[in-house]
C-alpha cells in the first residue's frame, strides 16, 4: 500500500493542471465571454503554456520522487521531457495563430484539443506505471485524431483523420494487450516492480508471455513514434492534415512516444535479451528506409514525414544503448536519457521551425507544400530562406547546429554501449539525409523564383515569432550547448 500526500502529488502535477485549466477557460470563454474575439484564444493558450514551462523549470525535487501511489515519477527524464513538450505546444500555438486565421479555421476548440493532447504526452513522460502510459497515450491520440480532420471541408484532411484513427485504434489495442501480457508475466504494471520481477524470469527457458507482451508494447509505441514498419500512416496524415496540425503532431507524438519508450524499455532492461535484437533491426530499417524514401519525395510535407521516420531510427539507437545498462540512478542510463532528450529538443526546434516557414509562406495566399514552391526563396524572402537553411542543415546533422550536437550525443551513447554497428549505420544514414536537405537549400538559393513573393499580412507575425525562436535555439544550442546539457542531465 502507498500513502497519498495529496498536496505533494498535486504540486508535482501542477504544470499539467495549469494546461487543463487553460483548456477549460478557452472552452468556456470562447462560447460565453469573448465569442468573436478570436485572438484571445491563442493568447490565453500561450500564457497558460508559458506558465506551465515556468512552473516545471522551477519545480525542484529531492532526487527521483514518485507520487500518486507510485504510478508517476518526477525525475530528470520526466522533467526535461515535459519541458520539451510544453515548448512544442508553445511553438505550435504561435504557428496556428497565423495558419488558422488565414484558412478560416480559427475556432477555440483547436487550442483546447492541442492543450489536452499535450497534457496526455506529459502524462506519458511522468508515467511510472504501464496503465499511466496507456492513459497518457489515449489522451494524446484522441485529440490528434480530431485535429487531423480539423479542416472539415478538405477531403484530404478528413481522409488523414480517418486513417490515423483506424490505425491508431489497432495500435492502442496491441499496446493494451501487451500490458495484460506483461502483467501476467511479472504480476505488476509498475515499472519499478517490472524491472525487479523480470530479472527473475530471464536465464532459463524463454518466458513466452513476457516476450509476447514486450513485442506488443513495441508495436503500440512504435506506431506513435512512426517506426518502420508501423509508419504507413505518417506520410499520408502529414500531407493531408492542416500544416499547423502536422507540425504539432510531428513534435508532440514523437516526444511523448520516445520518452515512454525510453522509460518502459529501461524498466525492461533485465529482459533485454528478448527485445534488443528487435530494437537493433528496427533501428537499422527505420534509419535506412526512412532516408531512402525521403530522397524520392517532391512534396515537402511528405519529405519531412519520412525525415521524422528516419529521426525515430536515430532515437532507437539510444534505446538499444539502454540494454547495456540498468534502470534508475545508474550513471550510464542517465547519459543515454540525457542524450536522447537533448536530441528531442533539437528535433522539436528544427522540425517545427521548418513547418513554421511553410506556414508563413502559405499565409501569403498560396499553399506551399512542394519543394518547387520554395524555388528562388532567397531572392523573394531572404530571411525565410536563411532560417529554412538553418533548419535543413540542423536536420541533416551538419555542425555547428543543434541537430549535429544531438546526433553526436546518441552516436557516443552507442559507442560507449559497444553498439558499433548501429553507430556506423547511423553515420551512413545521415549522409543519405544530407542529400535531400541540401536539395531544398539549393532550390532556395540557386534556382530562379517561379513567381513574385506573396504579400504577407500582419496576421502572419505570430508564426515569425515561432520561427525565430526555433532558429535561435537551433544555432545557439549548436554552438553553446552547455546549458541544455546541464538541464537534460538533471543539473
Amino acid at each position: 500500500m502507498h500513502n497519498f500526500d495529496l498536496s505533494r502529488d498535486l504540486q508535482m502535477l501542477t504544470p499539467v493542471i495549469i494546461i487543463w485549466a487553460t483548456a477549460s477557460l478557452i472552452l468556456l470563454g470562447d462560447v460565453w465571454f469573448w465569442k468573436g474575439r478570436r485572438d484571445l484564444n491563442p493568447l490565453i493558450a500561450t500564457i497558460g503554456v508559458i506558465g506551465a514551462i515556468a512552473y516545471q523549470i522551477g519545480l525542484r525535487t529531492n532526487g527521483d520522487e514518485t507520487f500518486f501511489a507510485n504510478s508517476a515519477v518526477m525525475d530528470t527524464l520526466a522533467s526535461t521531457g515535459s519541458i520539451a513538450l510544453f515548448v512544442t505546444a508553445l511553438l505550435s500555438i504561435l504557428m496556428a495563430w497565423t495558419y488558422l486565421r488565414v484558412r478560416n479555421l480559427d475556432h477555440g476548440e483547436y487550442y483546447v484539443l492541442l492543450l489536452l493532447s499535450i497534457s496526455g504526452a506529459v502524462l506519458m513522460a511522468l508515467a511510472n506505471d504501464l496503465i499511466m502510459v496507456f492513459i497518457g497515450l489515449e489522451v494524446l491520440s484522441f485529440a490528434l485524431y480530431v485535429m487531423a480532420g480539423f479542416a472539415r471541408t478538405d477531403q484530404r484532411s478528413e481522409e488523414a483523420s480517418i486513417k490515423y484513427f483506424l490505425l491508431g485504434a489497432f495500435a492502442s489495442a496491441f499496446f493494451l494487450y501487451g500490458i495484460a501480457l506483461v502483467y501476467g508475466a511479472t504480476q505488476t504494471t509498475n515499472l519499478n516492480m517490472i524491472q525487479a520481477n523480470s530479472r527473475a524470469l530471464v536465464g532459463g527457458a524463454p518466458n513466452t508471455m513476457l516476450l509476447a507482451g514486450i513485442a506488443m508494447l513495441l508495436v503500440g509505441l512504435g506506431f506513435k513514434a512512426a517506426i518502420i514498419p508501423f509508419h504507413q500512416w505518417t506520410p499520408d496524415v502529414y500531407e493531408g492534415a492542416p500544416t499547423s496540425v502536422t507540425a504539432f503532431m510531428a513534435g508532440a507524438a514523437k516526444i511523448g512516444a520516445f520518452v515512454a519508450i525510453l522509460r518502459v524499455f529501461a524498466a525492461l532492461q533485465p529482459a533485454h535479451i528478448y527485445w534488443l535484437p528487435a530494437i537493433q533491426m528496427l533501428a537499422v530499417l527505420t534509419m535506412v528506409i526512412g532516408n531512402i524514401l525521403a530522397v524520392t519525395q517532391t512534396n515537402l510535407k511528405r519529405m519531412l514525414a519520412y525525415s521524422s521516420i528516419a529521426h525515430a531510427g536515430y532515437l532507437l539507437v539510444a534505446v538499444a544503448s539502454l540494454a547495456h545498462y540498468g534502470y534508475g540512478g545508474i550513471a550510464q542510463t542517465a547519459q543515454v536519457w540525457s542524450g536522447a532528450v537533448f536530441y528531442l529538443f533539437a528535433y522539436t526546434f528544427m522540425t517545427l521551425g521548418a513547418f513554421g516557414v511553410l506556414i508563413y509562406l502559405s499565409g501569403g495566399g498560396r499553399d506551399v507544400q512542394y519543394i518547387s514552391d520554395v524555388r528562388g526563396l532567397a531572392r523573394t524572402r531572404p530571411v525565410a530562406a536563411w532560417t529554412m537553411m538553418f533548419f535543413m542543415l540542423s536536420l541533416g546533422g551538419i555542425p555547428p547546429t543543434m541537430g549535429f550536437m544531438g546526433k553526436w550525443q546518441i552516436f557516443m551513447s552507442a559507442v560507449r554501449a559497444n553498439e558499433y554497428m548501429l553507430a556506423i549505420v547511423m553515420a551512413l544514414a545521415s549522409v543519405i539525409a544530407v542529400f535531400y536537405y541540401l536539395r531544398v537549400v539549393y532550390m532556395m538559393t540557386f534556382e530562379e523564383p517561379v513567381e513574385a513573393a506573396p504579400v504577407v499580412a500582419r496576421g502572419e507575425r505570430p508564426a515569425w515569432v515561432s520561427i525565430l525562436i526555433s532558429a535561435a535555439a537551433t544555432v545557439v544550442f549548436g554552438i553553446v550547448p552547455g546549458w541544455l546539457f546541464f538541464l537534460t542531465s538533471g543539473g
